[in-house]
């Protein structure tokens, strides 16, 4: 049974989004591995920005350091 899980910064998507995603991954999936639909689960993790962490920084902390350097 596949399991595909996505990560995105939370509110990135809104509902109809992620139900349109996960639609298309479950389409793409049944495509390639010719299994039934229901045996494809998905997981859309919300995850807070602040709980992001690039180069040591949060992405909040990210964005203000790149708009800094850009002036």
């Amino acid at each position: 049974m596949p399991l595909i899980q996505m990560y995105f910064g939370k509110g990135a998507l809104t509902d109809e989004q992620k139900a349109d995603l996960s639609r298309k991954v479950t389409d793409l999936i049944v495509k390639e591995t010719k299994q039934p639909q229901h045996y494809t689960w998905v997981i859309i993790h919300e995850v807070p920005v602040e709980n992001w962490m690039v180069d040591r920084l949060t992405l909040p902390e990210l964005k203000a350091k790149l708009m800094a350097e850009r002036g």
